[in-house]
C-alpha cells in the first residue's frame, strides 16, 4: 500500500484474518468487539487498520505539525484496540495508512476472510445513517463485510410499520414486521437462487455459529402489476412456484450441510424494507452487494443500500465475486 507503515504482532497469513477499521469512535469499538467474536469463532487472527488524513496547505511547518498530531492519535487508537485483541488471546497485527480510510480497508480486504466496520465512524452525526467509509467499504470490498450499528440503535430505531408488506406463513398472511427471526441468520434471496454467493456465505456462517438459517424470498413485483396478474389465481400460482424453488434450495443445502436447520419465508412487498425489519430480531442479515438486476457501476444495489441505511442489527454484505 502506498504511504503506509505497519507494526505487527504474529501477523496472519493469507485469508486467515478478520479485518476491522479503527478510528477511535464508539462505533469502531463495537465493530472491534464483533471482530473479536468472529475471529474466535472461526479461529482467525485480527488485523486492525487505522488511517489518518493527509493535507497539503503549502506550509511545510503546518503540514508537519498536523501529520505528527494525526499519526500520534491514530497510533494511540490502534494501540488501544490491539490491547483489546491481545487480552482476548488472539493474534493481532496493525496497519497504519496515510490517506483515505475506505481505500486502506478495501485494499486490505483482498487478503482477509471478513471485514467488520462500524455503521458510522467519527463525525457520523445522524443516528441510523450509513457512514461514507462504511458504505464505500461495503460496496468495494473483495470479501464479505459485516456492518455493525450501535447497540442503542436497536432500542431507539423503529420497525417500518403500516405498509403493505406481509408474509405468507402457515397460519395465513402476517404483517412483515411481526415475523420474528430471533436467533437466526437471515439471507435474502433473488432470482439467482442457489447460485447467489450470499446464500452460501450465510449457510457457512449459520453452520459455524450453530444458528438456524432463514431463507427469505420477497416478491416486490405484484405491486404495480396489471390487475389480471394480481388476482387470486395468479398470486396463488406464483407462490406455489416460489415455495417449490425454496424447497429445492433447502434440499440442496441439506444435502451438503445435513446438520443445519433451514426454514423459509415468502414475503410480498419491498425487499429492502422487509429485510431491514428483519435486522430488529435476527442475529445477522445477509444480502448480496448487488442483486441480479444491479448495474456494475452502482456502489450498492438498492436492496443492500436500503437495508444498511436503516439496519438495527448487524448486516453482512457479500460481493458478487469474492476474491
Amino acid at each position: 500500500m502506498d504511504n503506509d507503515s505497519r507494526t505487527q504482532n504474529q501477523p496472519a497469513a493469507g485469508h486467515d484474518v478478520v479485518l476491522v477499521g479503527i478510528d477511535g469512535s464508539d462505533q469502531a469499538r463495537h465493530a472491534l468487539d464483533r471482530a473479536v467474536e468472529e475471529a474466535r469463532a472461526h479461529n482467525l487472527s485480527v488485523r486492525l487498520v487505522g488511517a489518518y488524513p493527509v493535507i497539503g496547505v503549502g506550509d511545510p511547518g503546518l503540514e508537519q505539525r498536523f501529520t505528527e498530531a494525526v499519526t500520534k492519535e491514530n497510533a494511540e487508537h490502534l494501540a488501544e484496540a490491539r490491547r483489546v485483541v491481545e487480552d482476548a488471546g488472539l493474534p493481532v497485527e496493525t496497519v497504519e495508512a496515510a490517506g483515505d480510510a475506505a481505500k486502506a480497508v478495501v485494499e486490505q480486504s483482498g487478503r482477509a476472510a471478513l471485514v467488520v466496520m462500524g455503521k458510522r465512524g467519527r463525525g457520523g452525526a445522524l443516528r441510523g445513517r450509513l457512514g461514507s467509509v462504511s458504505a464505500a467499504v461495503a460496496a468495494h470490498a473483495k470479501c464479505p463485510v459485516v456492518v455493525v450499528p450501535e447497540p442503542a440503535e436497536k432500542r431507539h430505531s423503529e420497525r417500518s410499520r403500516g405498509g403493505t408488506d406481509y408474509a405468507l406463513e402457515d397460519q395465513g398472511p402476517v404483517k412483515a414486521e411481526e415475523v420474528d427471526f430471533s436467533g437466526r441468520v437471515v439471507v435474502g434471496l433473488d432470482a439467482l437462487g442457489s447460485r447467489n454467493p450470499a446464500l452460501w456465505q450465510a449457510v457457512r456462517y449459520a453452520e459455524e455459529h450453530g444458528k438456524p438459517l432463514a431463507l427469505v424470498s420477497v416478491n416486490g413485483a405484484l405491486s404495480g402489476t396489471p390487475s389480471w396478474f394480481q388476482d387470486e389465481f395468479n398470486q396463488a400460482r406464483y407462490f406455489r412456484e416460489a415455495e417449490r424453488k425454496l424447497e429445492e434450495i433447502s434440499q440442496e443445502i441439506a444435502s451438503e450441510h445435513p446438520g443445519l436447520t433451514v426454514e423459509h419465508h415468502i414475503f410480498v412487498g419491498r425487499p429492502g424494507r422487509i429485510l431491514m425489519n428483519a435486522t430488529h430480531s435476527a442475529d445477522l442479515v445477509v444480502v448480496g452487494s448487488r442483486g441480479i438486476g444491479g448495474f456494475r457501476g452502482l456502489l450498492l444495489g438498492s436492496v443492500s443500500q436500503a437495508v444498511l441505511e436503516n439496519a438495527a442489527g448487524p448486516v453482512m454484505i457479500v460481493p458478487a465475486h469474492p476474491a
